[in-house]
């Protein structure tokens, strides 16, 4: 006769068992979702590409900013005016054009439209001192905010960090001209301007015929 604690162990030893079959035939949740193939960089640029040379941003609402590189390799804006441009505000938008990060890539039979990529909102044009050229169209937002849908040289899809596109297309709003103060009066020239309106008043005083 098997004693009763003989039969609870063989009762913990058979769920145990259960429980290992079960687990290992369920489908991981790996195997669901949608995953791409392994990415070999996390990055949409990478040094192979080069040195920035020109950078192109534009809306459907026809504002437009660019920003390159003249003979000397000085950065200056062409649009949406040609002028000078402030160094430490296009050399961060370049560091930051390498520093966009890929979190997620998506399969290509994403439809576009859902990913406000059939006709996206921004488009952002990179052009390299290499000759090659980039162009990242730009959706909306995912619905979890993890980042923006992209489509990049019209081909592959990811999602790319929201605080890199957001740190690109505000550019669009403040373009990278150099900060210009308002020239402030020297103690020497207000000075000089008081006795110049005091000399001439006299002259209109001294001038008036007495009656």
């Amino acid at each position: 006769m098997i004693k009763r604690p003989t039969w609870i162990l063989l009762a913990i030893l058979a769920l145990v068992i259960g429980a290992y079959f079960v687990i290992k035939n369920r489908p991981s949740a790996t195997s669901i979702e949608a995953t791409p193939t392994a990415l070999g960089n996390n990055f949409l640029v990478t040094q192979a590409d080069g040195k920035l040379q020109i950078l192109r941003i534009s809306d459907t609402q026809n504002h437009v900013v660019q920003m390159q590189r003249d003979t000397s390799g000085t950065w200056i804006v062409t649009l949406p005016t040609p002028g000078a441009a402030d160094q430490a505000l296009t050399g961060a938008a370049e560091t930051q054009v390498g520093a966009l990060r890929i979190v997620t890539a998506l399969e290509n039979s994403l439809n576009l439209a859902d990913a406000g990529l059939d006709s996206p909102t921004y488009t952002i044009e990179l052009t390299f001192v290499s000759d090659i050229q980039h162009v990242i169209q730009v959706g909306t937002l995912t619905p979890t905010n993890s980042g923006y849908y992209v489509r990049f040289d019209a081909g592959n899809l990811y999602v790319v960090s929201q605080s890199g596109i957001d740190a690109l297309l505000n550019l669009l709003t403040a373009p990278p001209y150099p900060a210009t103060e308002t020239p402030v009066p020297t103690p020497e020239e207000t000075a000089t301007s008081i006795p110049e309106v005091a000399t001439s008043t006299l002259e209109a005083v001294t001038s008036t015929p007495t009656p």
